[in-house]
């Protein structure tokens, strides 16, 4: 369970958790203060990043006139639909007729990509600055500029990662958006959402008729393939693409098409137990793998090989100098048993082109459609599977074999081969992030299991080298968090992360101090170097860059010098010399010294108390460290008590409301989940939730740990299906609001697994003792229950637990049976009948208080799941 607690006093947050094993780590770090954009004199028009060229034979689908209105416009579909064609076809349109001064294309996989788009557009404007500070000197720019632009985002992932960077509503700019469905009302007010939908019949015979043009026998039975396409254009365009490399018919590919569909189906069982299932939200994703697979047939030699290792880096676009890396040569000529060199695959990816497979633009980049690169990963994921039934012994104890090697370290190698500098090609280093980031989705578990790989730090360092700082820390906290998990504290790769981390840490404090640092030599000249103001500020400066690297020999050397200062003209009970005491201590504590840390702040605190009083709000600062710090070394015990009073101190104060006084609720909260108060904590933590939504909007961080914990409560009482729903709507907000590589994403996403996992097997704690005798039962819910666990299927935990309901299976007692009710009708919930949940809980909880009082535990149950669905119902 997650301790939440604030920074203390000026200090950045980077506490205690920085040195707990296992527990989550939330950094905050600041922006850095720069020089204001300088305005380009230089030639019109401008272009940044490539616009992917034009698809044979494209015809104008209907949301096209969305497009000429003006300001900002998302077109929102399903992937495969053509939004990114209708997107680059507006886009060229407007720059051949001379209406646009500025073009950008940014593919925006990620919100570190949409920032690294923004660099390459602060470079081609020559805006003199850097980091978040060009950032935010482009956005200003678009804002101040009489220039006509249009800034295009591809295939955003979710529209929480443009908070902050949308382009301005401006009458001279434009801004086009393609995303997928699940986003599209999330973009609010003043956004237009367009829906790209397929060709209708007519369309789609027209298309595949054109794509043969000279060839008219082709066509035979293009209308009756039209049909069983649905008109989808991505799959009409590999369709025409075969036809014409075969040099056969749209009749003779319908039914080659048709027995492939059986094949993938069946292969799709497969796949239902991996990370790779069947996507439940789209009924024609079959089709589109059968389609992708025929096309795969096309490809000889080396073709396959190359696509896989594409497959493995698609972040939107691949830059050409990724295959002509030696990496690439080393791993080819490995796999396939021969000498293998760069006109290898320059052949290879030519035949690609070719073929429709891949497209290849005239700025060296290679596009790989994300289904095509679906059904390729699709093909690695199936080898994984083969090799290990090939390999996994027969018994349980025996060691599992290592994964089969898919290319993934020679994909990393490639791209930390290839990499370009951040500085003279912003651009570049953008794809080959984007790149990095879709390997680390694939691979990172290889990786972790092999000691590592440099492309998981390099994809770091790109982020500090364009000046990134803030994202580059996030980043590197994460990645040192796996690493110490994964391969331990002492491990080289560990050490030499931590190494980037505390130089990226460095470089904030750097920045952060540079005004402080200013303000303290007008202070030295104005006031004198002993002035309480002049000290005050020195001992700010000292702590920033101590704090950096709290760790190294000497980095204490600063403050010790300054509180030798202020002991000297302030005294050694000054306000001011005890918050300096207090950054030496809470440096020591970030240093790995826990215990002489906590030794010297309860020092600091007994003197605060007698010198400055409880109510001070540096004494209650340093009261809520100290008993976080209990918390992290499990020292619990009187800590319930200490918390109760820091509390009332708290909301007298600073107030009810305020994040210190709510953050102590939440961690008292915490400490009572487990033991005999779980009730109460459950109650306390949804009054918590209640207050943080309220004050700081649910989908903050600290919002969203408190959610965590609350499922922790639910389910130590037994709920499990209430800490499922509850953690199923904190990954709903974490989707939202966190990069799959942050930590809280992953920490909710692991929860998420772990309470699925508990609810899913809920049903044998209802029924172990009402059928221990029956083995036969008893053997075939769990085969049932297994079954659906792996695939995740909700609706069919709805239906078991219904008929665990009925007359011939309920238990026979009322309490058993509206427990049984209860839990069904959550699962109702879960499978997207938030409103059928309400109706049948309002009934069971008549039936729990006519049967087992307000006070049962299963009425309690109850009465929590009713006002959770009520709400969800409410909100959808």
């Amino acid at each position: 369970m997650t301790a939440a607690g604030p920074a203390p006093f000026a200090t950045p947050s980077l506490g205690f958790r920085d040195i707990e094993a296992g527990r989550d780590i939330i950094v905050t770090v600041h922006q850095q203060f720069a020089a204001p954009p300088v305005r380009p004199e230089e030639s019109w028009p401008k272009r940044v990043g490539a616009v992917p060229p034009a698809a044979e034979c494209f015809l104008e689908p209907a949301a096209a006139p969305d497009l000429d209105a003006g300001g900002a416009v998302v077109l929102a579909g399903y992937r495969g639909m053509g939004k990114t064609q209708l997107a680059a076809w507006h886009a060229e349109r407007l720059w051949k007729q001379g209406e646009l001064d500025l073009l950008v294309w940014i593919t925006a996989g990620s919100r570190d990509a949409i920032r690294l788009g923004y660099l390459a557009a602060a470079k081609a404007l020559n805006l003199e600055a850097a980091g978040d500070a060009a950032v935010k000197g482009f956005l200003a720019w678009l804002t101040e500029t009489s220039r006509r632009w249009l800034i295009v985002f591809d295939d955003l992932s979710t529209a929480d990662d443009l908070r902050d960077l949308w382009p301005p509503r401006h009458a001279s700019g434009r801004t086009v958006v393609t995303a997928g469905l699940k986003d599209s009302d999330e973009f609010g007010e003043g956004v237009h959402v367009a829906y790209v939908g397929g060709f209708d019949e007519r369309e789609a015979v027209e298309y595949l008729r054109e794509r043969q043009a000279g060839s008219p026998q082709r066509t035979e039975g293009a209308a009756e393939l039209a049909r069983e396409l649905n008109g989808f254009p991505l799959v009409l365009a590999h369709a025409a693409n075969y036809v014409a490399s075969r040099d056969t018919t749209y009749a003779e590919y319908h039914r080659l098409w048709s027995a492939r569909y059986e094949q993938v189906t069946s292969r799709h069982s497969r796949l239902a137990d991996t990370h790779m299932p069947l996507r439940p939200d789209f009924v024609f994703h079959i089709g589109v793998v059968t389609t992708c697979s025929l096309s795969l047939d096309l490809a000889s030699g080396l073709t396959r090989p190359v696509l896989d290792l594409a497959s493995l880096v698609d972040g939107g676009v691949i830059p050409l100098e990724f295959f002509g890396t030696s990496a690439v040569a080393r791993h080819l000529t490995a796999s396939q048993g021969r000498t293998v060199d760069a006109n290898d695959v320059r052949s290879a990816l030519a035949q690609a082109h070719r073929l429709g497979l891949v497209t290849i633009d005239a700025h060296r980049k290679l596009r790989l459609d994300p289904w095509m690169r679906r059904v390729l990963l699709e093909y690695l994921e199936l080898t994984v599977l083969a090799e290990r039934d090939r390999n996994t012994p027969n018994d349980w104890t025996s060691p599992r074999p290592d994964p089969p090697d898919m290319g993934e370290r020679a994909a990393g190698d490639a791209l930390v081969e290839a990499w370009p500098d951040a500085h003279s090609d912003p651009v570049g280093n953008q794809a080959f992030f984007a790149a990095a980031i879709a390997l680390r989705g694939w691979a990172d578990d290889h990786f972790w299991s092999y000691g590592g790989h440099p492309v998981q730090t390099r994809a770091g360092t790109a982020l500090k080298d364009a000046g990134l700082l803030d994202p580059a820390a996030v980043y590197f906290q994460y990645l040192h968090g796996m690493a110490r998990r994964r391969l331990g504290e002492d491990h080289h790769e560990t050490r030499n992360i931590r190494g980037h981390l505390v130089t990226v840490r460095s470089l904030i404090v750097r920045g952060e101090a540079t005004e402080l640092e200013e303000q303290l030599a007008e202070q030295t000249r104005t006031l004198g170097p002993h002035h309480r103001d002049t000290l005050a500020t020195r001992s700010k400066v000292a702590f920033a860059h101590a704090s950096a690297t709290p760790g190294d020999h000497g980095s204490a050397e600063g403050l010790e010098n300054v509180l030798a200062d202020q002991q000297r003209v302030l005294g050694r009970n000054h306000q001011d010399t005890l918050l300096t005491r207090y950054y030496l201590g809470y440096l020591r504590v970030l240093a790995g010294n826990v215990k002489n840390g906590m030794s010297e702040l309860k020092k600091v605190l007994k003197d605060q108390r007698r010198k400055l009083g409880f109510d001070h709000v540096d004494t209650l600062f340093t009261r809520q460290t100290v008993a976080e710090l209990r918390m992290a070394q499990d020292d619990t015990a009187g800590l319930d008590k200490v918390l109760a009073e820091l509390i009332e101190d708290q909301k007298r104060v600073l107030g009810r409301n305020s994040q210190q006084a709510l953050i102590t609720r939440h961690n008292r909260a915490v400490i009572r989940i487990g033991g005999a108060d779980t009730a109460q904590a459950a109650t306390e933590l949804e009054e918590v939730l209640a207050d943080f939504t309220r004050v700081y909007g649910a989908d903050h961080r600290e919002t969203l740990a408190v959610r965590r914990n609350l499922a922790s409560a639910y389910s130590e009482l037994g709920d499990d299906v209430g800490a499922l729903a509850e953690l199923e709507l904190t990954m709903n907000y974490a989707n939202r609001v966190f990069s799959p590589d942050d930590k809280d994403f992953k920490s909710t996403s692991d929860l998420l697994s772990h309470y699925r996992h508990r609810a899913y097997w809920q049903v044998m704690d209802e029924y172990e003792r009402e059928w221990r005798s029956d083995s036969y039962h008893l053997s075939q819910l769990k085969g049932m229950i297994s079954s659906q666990y792996s695939r995740n299927e909700t609706g069919a935990m709805v239906s078991l637990w219904r008929s665990l309901s009925s007359e011939q299976m309920a238990p026979k007692d009322a309490e058993g049976t509206l427990s049984i009710r209860r839990i069904a009708a959550c699962w109702r919930g879960l499978g997207g009948d938030a409103a059928g949940a309400v109706a049948e809980l309002e009934q069971i909880l008549d039936g729990c208080m006519a049967a087992l009082g307000a006070e049962h535990l299963i009425t309690r149950f109850t009465r929590r799941n009713l006002a959770f669905w009520r709400a969800r119902a409410g909100r959808s």
